[in-house]
C-alpha cells in the first residue's frame, strides 16, 4: 500500500523539461490574439484597411450607420470615441483590463499600432538568441533613468556570469543520437542559438513613433510620468508586465533571471500571470517549426502594474483542482487494491 500511495504522488506531480523557460516560450507558445476595430460612419478609405500577415491580431470595419441601436450597445468601449473613423484595440482575454484601447483613425497610426522601431529590435534580439529583452521605459527624471539603466547593465550582467544552461538539453539534429528515452520536451524546435545573454533597447515615454507600444506595453495602465519602467520580454513577445524603476532591485532582476533561464515545468498557458504584446512576425517560419505547445505555466515572480487582488483566489483554485485530481486517483487506486486483495482471500479460502 504504501508502495502505491508513493506511486500515485510521483505520477500525479508535473515532469519538468530541461529547456529554459525563455526558449520553451518562444518555440512552443502562440502569442495571444488582439481585436482591432475600425469604427466608421460611412465607407472608410482603403488604407486604414490594410493588415499585413503574421500579426496577431484580427481586423474588423464597424460602420455605425448600418448599426442597429442594439448593436452599437454590444460595441465595447464606443462610448469613448469622440471622432471618426477611430481604432479600438481590444486586448487578449487574459489581459486584466478589459477596456480597449481608442487610438485615432488614421493611416499614420494604424501603421504604429501595427509595428514600430523598438518592436523591430526587440523581435531581431528574441530570435537572434537573447534570452529575454529588457525594454527600460525612461521618464521624464534623468538621473532616475541613467540609475535604473546602469542598475540593470551590472545586474544583467552578472546574471550572464551566474546562470547556465540546464543539463539535458537536446539540439533538434541530435535526437537520433542520444537513444530512444529521450523526451521531446527536451528538444529543440529550432537552430537559434541557445544562450544566456540579455539586450536593453531603450525608449523614452516622448517617442510619438512609440505611443501604441508603450501604451500596449503597459497594458495601458498610468505610472508616474517620472519613473522609468523596467519590462523584460520574452518568448514571443509575452511579459510578466512593468515594473516602477524606484522598485526594482538586483536580487528581483537576478531572480527574474534566473526563473526565465531555468527548467520549465509543464502547465497550462492560460494560467499564466502576464500578457502578449502585439508583434508583426512571423515567428513560425523564422523558427522553422509549426510545433505550437501550449503547456507552460509561469509563477507570478514579480512584482507588476497589474497585480490584482484576484491572483490569489486563482491560485487556490489550481491547487484545489490539483488535490482533487490526486484524491480521485489515489481513491481508485486503493479501490483496485482492496479489490485485488479481496479476490486472492477468497481464492486461498
Amino acid at each position: 500500500m504504501k508502495k502505491l500511495i508513493l506511486f500515485l504522488c510521483l505520477i500525479t506531480q508535473a515532469v519538468p523539461c530541461q529547456v529554459p523557460v525563455f526558449r520553451y516560450a518562444l518555440e512552443r507558445w502562440e502569442a495571444d490574439i488582439f481585436r482591432l476595430q475600425l469604427i466608421t460612419r460611412g465607407t472608410p478609405p482603403a488604407d486604414l484597411q490594410s493588415i499585413p500577415d503574421h500579426l496577431n491580431l484580427e481586423f474588423e470595419v464597424l460602420d455605425l450607420n448600418t448599426l442597429s441601436p442594439a448593436q452599437r450597445l454590444s460595441v465595447v468601449g464606443l462610448e469613448r470615441i469622440t471622432e471618426y473613423p477611430s481604432f479600438l484595440l481590444h486586448p487578449p482575454d487574459n489581459w486584466k483590463n478589459p477596456e480597449p484601447i481608442v487610438f485615432p483613425g488614421t493611416s499614420s497610426e494604424l501603421q504604429k499600432i501595427i509595428d514600430s522601431p523598438v518592436r523591430q529590435l526587440i523581435k531581431k534580439d528574441l530570435l537572434s538568441g537573447h534570452s529575454t529583452v529588457w525594454v527600460l521605459v525612461e521618464g521624464t527624471d534623468e538621473e532616475a533613468n541613467e540609475t535604473t539603466y546602469q542598475q540593470l547593465q551590472e545586474t544583467l550582467k552578472k546574471a550572464q556570469e551566474k546562470i547556465t544552461i540546464p543539463e539535458g538539453v537536446i539540439q533538434a539534429d541530435q535526437v537520433g543520437k542520444v537513444g530512444a528515452d529521450v523526451s521531446l520536451d527536451d528538444v529543440l524546435r529550432s537552430t537559434i542559438p541557445l544562450k544566456i545573454s540579455f539586450k536593453i533597447e531603450r525608449v523614452k515615454r516622448s517617442d510619438l513613433a512609440e505611443q501604441p507600444f508603450l501604451r500596449i506595453l503597459t497594458a495601458n495602465r498610468p505610472s508616474p510620468p517620472e519613473e522609468p519602467l523596467v519590462v523584460p520580454i520574452f518568448g514571443r513577445g509575452r511579459t510578466p508586465g512593468p515594473l516602477l524603476g524606484s522598485t526594482v532591485t538586483p536580487d528581483t532582476i537576478m531572480n527574474a533571471c534566473e526563473y526565465l533561464c531555468g527548467a520549465c515545468s509543464c502547465q497550462v498557458k492560460s494560467g499564466n500571470p502576464g500578457y502578449d504584446i502585439l508583434f508583426l512576425a512571423n515567428w513560425r517560419e523564422k523558427l522553422n517549426s509549426g510545433l505550437v505547445v501550449v503547456d507552460k505555466k509561469l509563477p507570478n515572480t514579480l512584482p507588476t502594474l497589474n497585480d490584482e487582488s484576484n491572483d490569489e483566489p486563482e491560485d487556490k483554485a489550481a491547487l484545489n483542482s490539483s488535490f482533487t485530481k490526486f484524491t480521485i486517483i489515489l481513491i481508485i487506486g486503493i479501490g483496485v487494491i482492496l479489490i485485488i486483495g479481496t479476490v486472492l482471500i477468497l481464492k486461498k479460502n
